[in-house]
This record gives structure tokens, C-alpha cells and sequence, in this order.
């Protein structure tokens, strides 16, 4: 792809399904600000192969390029190479990979080659990764390249999370279940909210050190990108900006398009569900299952069912009433979302999915599971657009009660005063979603400021 000397951007995502969405969303916002830009996402091979498949509408614009990785070198099982197949008593392990030597080294010479290309015909180069991935600062400095930071969680969640990792440890007496931030003491934490290797960190064990490195380097980038609008998100934006202490740009939200790129699909895509949706009446269920804490995902991928997850004989059933329709893996979210029969969604909060519902108008049950999560929850209840249904440290997760279930339902999805004010409060939501994304829109506003701004950076530097 030639370039007119304008741009040439580099964005590396962590290895995780969320992170890739939210990274080929942000492709597609930067083509549309900028549409001369030469934009190259990095990751492994699997994960590149992967990529592609996914964004095939964009590779008109979008490069990729993959980074030798070998993963049983890094002690990892298979060829596992990202967060959706990888046991979690490796998950540390794939984290500490994705900042080993070698693959530091290959992005440096990605790098190093792409700057001098660049030079030949006056480019601009800029590094735009993920805060997993902050020690690319590094690399950025050294070649002479600007470097931002791409938030895809939200800004209350992110340094919530943040300051819970700085100021360690943790864990209480039992009966001591509240403390506030020492950097933010307007935020309560309850110890609920924190996952089990978060709550037992004392600043030795191998995520605390992880996650301190990368939040040291962190502070060293030129400028924060953030899925999210200052509409939205004043607060968590201000006590963001208070933390890091670089410009801090919010261009939310970075919700996938139908036309750009699809979701891993499970033995359902697009069309069946939509059929399927079409033809149902009140209070049918889609349910995507994944494989339960303890499975061997190492032996089939990740992508075999085992109908041992279940109660006996409950996909029968359901098939037989034609009131459910089990998606084994993972589902087209957006499709689902985007349909008008969709009332709810039942969703462990992770960021992606709670703007991608909020986007499309429709209210969410909250069961947040790990990291930022709970505290995306938390934010959602304070708007006024979902009900928590459970919560705990996962996967050590109290057992969810069927009463529990149809009260939150009835909450939401009923017709009752409180339901609809969480409807009425998810349609101002999406109202605000939609103005902010227009032309002369608060996110569109500030993508183009951060392009304008730094771009002039990036040419001082090279």
C-alpha cells in the first residue's frame, strides 16, 4: 500500500479476543479519520492468521504483520498463542510471554525497518498498543516513533484496576470488606470485586510483577486513547487523566461493525440466529456456552461440546419446546444484539459488550466474573442501565439461585415502573452513543485532535 506521506500506524493488541475486536474497531475509526493512513496491526502467526479472517472487508486498508513466537519456548502448552485457549493456571504464563525478550526484540526490528522505510518517503510513524503492552514505549522511544496507549476497558474500570495493582495488598481479616483508593478515597472497593489473584497479591508473586512493569512503562507514552466518551465517563476521565498525566483522549465508543469484521462463530452463524430470533415469541433465550473453569481445553481447542456441561437432558428440552437456542461457542454477538426482539442480555461485563449493548438499546443483567468487570457493573447500575445478578471471585463464584434469575429478569425485563426506567435509561445512553460518533461529535472530535496533535509529534521525533 503506498503512502502519501502522511501516516504509517502500528497496533499491537494483547492476545485476547476483546482486545482484537476493540483494535479492528479502532482500524476502521482511524481509516475513517484518516484515510491515507497505512495502518498495520502485529501479533503472532495464529493470531495474524486469525486477524485476517476477521477483518476480511478491511484489508483494503489494513496491513498485518506477524512476530515470530514460539509458544512451548515460553513454557505455554500446544500451540496456544491467546487468552480463548489457554488454561487458566496459564494465563500468567501467556501474559509474561507477551513481554519476553525475543518477541521485544522482533518488534523492534519491525519497528526499526518500518522508520527507515517510513524516512524514505517523509512518513510518520506512531505505536499504538495495548496497556498489557506498554513496554513498547520503549521500543517507540528508541526508533524515534510517537506512542499512545489504547485503553479498550473503560476509564472508571481501568484505574480502578490500575490503582488496585499499585497499592498492594490486598487482603483483609474476614468481615473487613470495604476500602478505599488511597490515590482516589471518593471510590469504595468491596474485596467481592477483586478476582482471587488480585485479592492475594502482595507485590512478589508473578502478576504483581507483571502487571508493575507494564504500568511503570506505561507512563512513559505521549497519549492515552480511550473506548469511551467524556459524555459518558467524566469522572473515571478526570481520575484517569489525574493518574497518568498525558493527554487523554476519549474516541468511544469503539463498537464493532456488523460490516467490518464477525465474532468467532460456534456451530450457529448470523443468518440462523437472525432466523431463528425472527420466529420467536416473548421470553425465548440464546445461551452461548464456553467450556467451565477445569476443562481441558488444551486437548480439543476450545472448540468441542461436551453435553456432561449441563443438566441432563436440558438442550432436549429446549429444543423440543422451541424456547432456547444453545450456540456451542461463540456467538454473533452484535447480530443478536442489533435484533429487535433482544430484551436483555445476561453478560460478564467486559467493556466490549457493554457498549456494543448499550449501543443497540438494550439493558443488561450483570455477572461479572474478574478484572475490570465488577467494576463496569458498578458503573452501569450507578446509569441506571442493568441489575446485578451475582458476583464473586471467580472461579471461586458463589452458586447463582434460579430465584435469583427470574426476580433480575422480572427486574428488567417486565412490566413494572422500575423496568421501564432501566429501558428509558439505556435509550438516553444510546442517544448519546449515536451524537457522539457523528461528524462534530465529541469522539470523532477527539480522534481527529489526537491525530492532529501528535502527528506533529511523530514528525519532530522522525
Amino acid at each position: 500500500m503506498p503512502s502519501d506521506g502522511s501516516f504509517r500506524i502500528v497496533l499491537f493488541p494483547f492476545p485476547a479476543q476483546g482486545h482484537f475486536s476493540a483494535f479492528l474497531s479502532l482500524a476502521a475509526h482511524l481509516h475513517d479519520a484518516q484515510p491515507t493512513a497505512d495502518i498495520t496491526i502485529v501479533s503472532t502467526p495464529r493470531n495474524v492468521e486469525d486477524l485476517r479472517r476477521r477483518s476480511s472487508s478491511q484489508t483494503r486498508y489494513l496491513r498485518f504483520h506477524a512476530l515470530p513466537f514460539a509458544p512451548a519456548e515460553h513454557g505455554l502448552p500446544g500451540d496456544i498463542e491467546s487468552t480463548d485457549a489457554v488454561p487458566l493456571l496459564h494465563f500468567i504464563t501467556l501474559f509474561e510471554a507477551t513481554e519476553s525478550r525475543s518477541l521485544q526484540d522482533s518488534f523492534d526490528s519491525f519497528v526499526r525497518d518500518l522508520i527507515t522505510d517510513a524516512g524514505a518517503d517523509g512518513a510518520r510513524v506512531c505505536v499504538i498498543a495495548d496497556p498489557f503492552l506498554a513496554w513498547t514505549t520503549d521500543v517507540a522511544r528508541r526508533r524515534g516513533a510517537a506512542h499512545a496507549i489504547f485503553v479498550s476497558c473503560g476509564a472508571f474500570g481501568s484505574v480502578v484496576f490500575h490503582s488496585l495493582w499499585n497499592h498492594l495488598p490486598h487482603l483483609r481479616a474476614p468481615g473487613d470488606d470495604a476500602f478505599c483508593l488511597p490515590d482516589h478515597p471518593e471510590v469504595t472497593v468491596h474485596r467481592s470485586q477483586l478476582p482471587l489473584y488480585l485479592l492475594h497479591a502482595d507485590g512478589t508473586d508473578r502478576w504483581s510483577a507483571h502487571h508493575r512493569r507494564q504500568t511503570s512503562a506505561g507512563y512513559d507514552t505521549d497519549a492515552i486513547l480511550v473506548s469511551t466518551m467524556e459524555e459518558l465517563e467524566t469522572t473515571g476521565l478526570r481520575m484517569l487523566r489525574k493518574t497518568m498525566g498525558v493527554p487523554v483522549y476519549p474516541i468511544g465508543p469503539q463498537v464493532r461493525r456488523r460490516t467490518e469484521h464477525s465474532d468467532h462463530i460456534g456451530d450457529h452463524n448470523d443468518d440462523d440466529v437472525k432466523r431463528w430470533l425472527d420466529t420467536r415469541e416473548e421470553r425465548p433465550f440464546i445461551w452461548a456456552i464456553r467450556p467451565p473453569f477445569g476443562f481441558d481445553i488444551e486437548t480439543t481447542n476450545g472448540r468441542e461440546f461436551s453435553a456432561e456441561w449441563l443438566p441432563e437432558g436440558f438442550e432436549e428440552r429446549m429444543r423440543a419446546k422451541n424456547i432456547g437456542l444453545l450456540i456451542h461457542g461463540w456467538a454473533p454477538q452484535v447480530s443478536i444484539l442489533a435484533h429487535a426482539s433482544t430484551g436483555a442480555f445476561l453478560s460478564h461485563c467486559g467493556w466490549n459488550s457493554v457498549l456494543e449493548s448499550m449501543a443497540h438499546g438494550v439493558p443488561i443483567i450483570a455477572w461479572p466474573l474478574t478484572a475490570d468487570q465488577f467494576f463496569n457493573a458498578q458503573m452501569l447500575e450507578e446509569w441506571g442501565a442493568c441489575v446485578e445478578v451475582s458476583r464473586g471471585n471467580w472461579p471461586d463464584s458463589p452458586a447463582l439461585e434460579r430465584e435469583r434469575v427470574v426476580e433480575v429478569v422480572e427486574m428488567v425485563m417486565g412490566i413494572t415502573a422500575k423496568a421501564d426506567k432501566i429501558r428509558q435509561s439505556v435509550k438516553e445512553i444510546q442517544g448519546m452513543i449515536g451524537r457522539t460518533l457523528e461528524d462534530g461529535g465529541s469522539s470523532k472530535t477527539a480522534l481527529e485532535k489526537f491525530l492532529k496533535l501528535h502527528g506533529h509529534i511523530m514528525l519532530k521525533k522522525c
